[in-house]
């Protein structure tokens, strides 16, 4: 008997357990808020890589864009840094997304740093 509810308090701290990692892990879409822009702007490091800041730039903006949704522009180099919008403005899900992405290795020998993102 002592073998069965084992198993079953086993069982359900299973189940309760892999639903508590299932909202955590989750991808959660923001609300659209129409007419609004963000500019995000960021810089890049390279090491040993076979092409200028601007290429790395974009190669990484290319692998990251797909993070979040609506129409974005092209990086384009302001001050040292590099700018691009999203329209209309992404939330806080997709702002995170979008920094990990650009921030963490995602590219070999080229990563980014996000100076700041601004709704406008």
């Amino acid at each position: 008997m002592k073998a069965v509810i084992a198993t079953v308090v086993l069982a359900t701290g299973s189940v309760l357990g892999i639903d508590a990692l299932a909202d955590l892990t989750q991808n959660r879409p923001d609300e659209v808020v129409a007419g609004t822009t963000t500019v995000v702007r960021f810089d890049v490091g390279t090491r040993r890589y076979q092409g200028s800041d601007l290429d790395a730039a974009r190669a990484l903006w290319a692998t990251c864009a797909s993070t979040v949704g609506g129409e974005k522009s092209q990086p384009v180099e302001a001050g040292g840094a590099y700018e691009v919008t999203v329209s209309p403005a992404i939330g806080e899900n997709g702002r995170k997304r979008l920094l990990g992405c650009l921030e963490d290795a995602t590219l070999d020998r080229v990563q980014g740093h996000v100076q700041a993102v601004v709704a406008v």
